[in-house]
């Protein structure tokens, strides 16, 4: 499938069997309760779709959907389960989740910024009860990005700027977090068990709950005793 105009197109329960998909348009179109078998998307345009209900990863073939090269600006997911799925090189500016799956998930060379000038950018996205676990989320820029109740259990942010990010009650066990930023970022009310400060490239002005001193503290060989 090549080259298709599906422009604000509407899309309900339907199953997609296409092994590739390049070059189409589904700019402004709406996706419920749809299913897709492992996709291939390749320079398609998805701006400003919404995902409702859909499942793009195959329970049998445990494997997800591939974007590569596509712009997918503005779009609101929503209880969809993109779990393996790989995101290549894709614009992701400003990609609303909610309760969504993840799992796996990996993003190389994507970006979530978008460029107002030669010299200013603004990194913006937001996610909702989405399941980050296991996915690969090194090297990405989510500047001032926002993470409520998310789940990233031994997800790699390895040279990963989350700086200014939200990280509200998010589950961050065991995660990677070798050259990550933190500088201002707000982690209060998130489990933050094997986060050690000594492995971050900036952690100045990191926002954490009263509850994790202690944690932090024992990852950097402190031992806290009560008096």
């Amino acid at each position: 499938m090549d080259g298709v105009d599906f422009t604000e197109s509407r899309f309900d329960r339907c199953l997609f069997r296409v092994p590739a998909i390049r070059s189409a348009d589904f700019s402004g179109s709406a996706f419920k309760n749809c299913r897709f078998e492992p996709t291939r998307f390749a320079s398609c345009k998805l701006a400003n779709t919404h995902f409702d209900g859909c499942s793009l990863f195959d329970l049998q073939q445990r494997k997800g959907c591939t974007f590569a090269f596509c712009d997918i600006q503005a779009v609101e997911t929503v209880k969809c389960n993109f779990a393996t799925s790989s995101f290549e090189r894709c614009d992701l500016y400003n990609v609303r989740g909610v309760e969504c799956s993840f799992r796996g998930a990996q993003f190389q060379h994507s970006t979530f910024t978008k460029a107002l000038s030669k010299r200013s950018t603004l990194t913006k996205a937001s996610f909702d009860k989405c399941n980050f676990s296991f996915a690969d989320l090194s090297g990405l820029h989510l500047q001032s990005c926002e993470f409520l109740s998310c789940k990233f259990s031994e997800a790699s942010f390895i040279d990963t700027d989350l700086s200014h990010s939200t990280m509200l009650a998010c589950a961050l066990d065991r995660a990677e977090w070798d050259r990550a930023k933190l500088r201002k970022a707000d982690l209060r009310g998130s489990q933050i068990s094997g986060l050690n400060l000594a492995v971050l490239a900036d952690y100045a002005g990191l926002t954490i709950s009263e509850s994790e001193q202690s944690e932090i503290l024992k990852q950097l060989g402190v031992d806290v005793r009560p008096e």
